[in-house]
């Protein structure tokens, strides 16, 4: 397979029937070079076709379509619709980034008119394969899309701005709908931690940094004739609160009222009112209940949930046993998330049991424990009152180090027991279920940390009706916890107990099967 194809499209009517074609050459990106007057650039007609200053924006409707109709695949690979030579058509240079191994035609040309539009492409790979899909009855299933002029302005300065987490193809359209009107520089902000807390999954946002430079990198790929300032936005503002050289701000259907603000605040600091392009929501097709109907970026973390998100840390260590750290907050429903894979077949040890059973009279950290904290602590059947010593080391940070400090040295000593008797009775991957794996630097004894993560409000909602606590008694407990944030910076795979247990069940399995088959192709390594 290819790493990089192009797709040479004159009727994007016929985009969803090549999608078969496009999954068995191209691996990574897709460049798209849509020719809506049925030629490509190989002769010097091409060249004679008529232009305006309007004509980049005939087309902007099915080029919007393209990205439409190529989200069934756009989860697998980087879907780029070509802008500049639409925008510019007696230019016959196409340019992409990334060099093209393979190029898919959707109807018949010459061998000569093939072997000169290669010569269009600056950046092609020496190694490279031409494809043509057309026959009679593409002809006849798939009619010419209508493309009919519109009468759009262009201006020279248009913004806009949004999180443009991991780009998906809904900011493509936003994206290009705003470079098809922009005649000279595209500002685009992107929202910054402080704007993002609320959104859904919002820990699985890539920093600010990152979101910038791909949205950048995408602009300048995909139409390198204007200029791009990607910026850093704190408020909803951003620049249009004091550039007067905006003259457009391009919005999406659920972000028109901030439009609206925008132009409330500019008239109030004497600045002139920004024209306002509305882009249409496209529908997600793959959505599920619990997902967006819309492409966005909520569902795109959703899907993210249950997936390996970076490499595990083998470092040497033996493949076997297989150690799963199973960790997240108060009520995160990692204990939920264990008892799953226990049923999938992975050995199960339970730290916070091991940690109980260590409090019991007679064992070393019993004795420990009464010396540092007192006799005070105990029932009256000489047991540890668990929730005595909770109200002490949950109010007192000093006083929980010291405890930590008691037990959780003794608590991996026991896991590590328990792993090598599972692993003795045939156990291949154990899961070690640790609520303080974080906090007490267990990540090295792990191959991957499998992080369980809600909502701050839903874990408050469930601390309060668990353990029949005040409100500012459940924030407090879960404050001292390390942060959703910190979880999943040291997790390779995220789960999410916020839905239902079929839910939750779906993305135990898609981890659960992306790992076995991931340690089968390791053996078979090995073995050859």
């Amino acid at each position: 397979m290819a790493n990089t194809g192009l797709l040479v499209i004159t009727n994007p009517a016929r985009v969803r029937k090549l999608l078969p074609v496009i999954q068995t050459h191209v691996l990574k990106t897709l460049y798209i070079q849509y020719f809506p007057e049925k030629n490509i650039p190989v002769s010097d007609s091409y060249n004679n076709i008529a232009t305006s200053q309007h004509r980049n924006l005939q087309y902007s409707k099915n080029i919007m379509d393209i990205y439409v109709n190529t989200s069934a695949i756009a989860s697998r690979l980087d879907i780029r619709v070509l802008l500049t030579n639409v925008r510019h058509p007696t230019r016959s240079i196409i340019k992409t980034k990334k060099p093209v191994e393979i190029v898919i035609f959707d109807q018949r040309y010459t061998k000569e008119e093939r072997n000169l539009f290669i010569d269009c492409l600056a950046n092609r790979s020496t190694i490279y394969s031409l494809i043509t899909c057309n026959d009679d009855q593409d002809q006849t299933n798939h009619k010419d899309v209508d493309c009919a002029a519109q009468d759009i302005k262009t201006y020279r300065n248009v913004i806009l701005g949004g999180t443009f987490d991991r780009l998906h193809n809904g900011h493509k359209i936003l994206l290009s709908e705003a470079a098809l009107r922009c005649t000279e520089r595209l500002t685009v902000g992107v929202t910054e931690t402080n704007m993002i807390s609320g959104k859904l999954l919002w820990e699985l946002i890539e920093p600010c940094t990152q979101r910038i430079s791909e949205v950048k990198e995408f602009l300048e790929d995909v139409d390198s004739s204007i200029t791009y300032n990607v910026v850093p936005i704190e408020d909803m503002y951003g620049p249009t609160k004091e550039d007067p050289t905006l003259e457009m701000i391009v919005v999406s259907e659920e972000t028109k009222r901030g439009g609206d603000k925008v132009n409330e605040l500019r008239l109030q600091k004497n600045l002139s009112k920004l024209d306002i392009y509305v882009v249409e929501l496209a529908v997600d097709e793959c959505h599920n209940k619990h997902e967006e109907a819309k492409i966005s970026s909520s569902n795109q973390r959703i899907r993210l949930l249950g997936k390996r998100l970076q490499p595990p840390r083998t470092d040497g260590k033996p493949l076997k046993p297989y150690i799963i750290g199973l960790t997240g907050g108060i009520t995160s429903g990692k204990s939920s998330v264990a008892e799953k894979l226990q049923k999938l077949g992975a050995g199960l040890v339970n730290c916070d049991k091991l940690a109980h059973d260590l409090y019991l009279p007679g064992k070393d950290c019993f004795h420990a424990i009464i010396e540092q904290f007192g006799s005070s602590i105990l029932n009256s059947d000489g047991f540890i009152n668990r929730k005595k010593l909770g109200d002490i080391v949950f109010n007192d940070k000093e006083q929980l180090e010291k405890l930590n400090k008691l037990i959780w040295p003794l608590i991996l000593r026991e896991a590590k027991k328990e792993i090598d008797i599972l692993y003795s009775r045939g156990y291949q991957v154990i899961v070690m279920e640790a609520a303080v794996l974080i906090q007490a630097k267990w990540q090295n004894v792990c191959h991957e940390i499998w992080t369980c993560i809600i909502p701050q409000n839903e874990a408050i909602k469930r601390v309060m009706e668990r353990n029949g606590l005040t409100e500012e008694a459940a924030k407090l407990r879960i404050g001292i916890q390390p942060s959703n944030t910190e979880q999943v910076k040291e997790a390779n795979v995220v789960i999410s107990t916020l839905w239902s247990h079929e839910v939750t069940l779906e993305q135990v399995e898609k981890a659960w099967k992306e790992l076995t088959s991931a340690l089968l192709e390791k053996e078979s390594d090995v073995e050859k």
